[in-house]
């Protein structure tokens, strides 16, 4: 992975979740640079969250942590003034998220890596919750339209 800017364009992608479903409901192609790696791939059965581009023969391009982008909970402000934010449970589990993928020559694949949705601990071991193939991402908007 390179440590400068190999690409002058990225996908905003945007995704949808309610419950265990997550499905990819808009993307963009916008003229800027993602942000770029800042940690190690991830390796073996680790919990979190992160996105990876690969190459078609699987070669890890990029990667990049996420902050749960899937929320499980809510931060809410004391009761009293000057008392400490705390986190509740929400029975809530729909919303929207975005992330910036570089728009790579030799990309093949998308990947978004975390914690299933349904998993009982919020520390369940990562898996593969979706995946998308550029060709479909780099599609534009009406095409994409058409095929819903």
């Amino acid at each position: 992975m390179s440590a400068t800017p190999d690409h002058t364009h990225s996908l905003r992608l945007t995704f949808a979740y309610s419950g265990s479903d997550i499905r990819l409901v808009r993307t963009e192609r916008v003229a800027m640079i993602s942000p770029g790696v800042a940690t190690p791939p991830p390796t073996g059965d680790q919990a979190g969250y992160w996105i990876e581009v690969r190459d078609a023969a699987g070669n890890l391009l990029y990667h990049r942590p996420l902050h749960r982008p899937l929320r499980r909970d809510v931060e809410a402000f004391g009761d009293e003034a000057g008392e400490p934010l705390y986190r509740h449970d929400t029975s809530v589990t729909e919303g929207e998220f975005e992330v910036l993928v570089p728009d790579l020559p030799h990309a093949a694949t998308f990947l978004l890596h975390g914690t299933p949705p349904v998993a009982e601990s919020p520390n369940a071991a990562s898996q593969e919750l979706v995946k998308h193939g550029f060709d479909e991402l780099r599609r534009s908007p009406d095409e994409q339209q058409e095929r819903s």
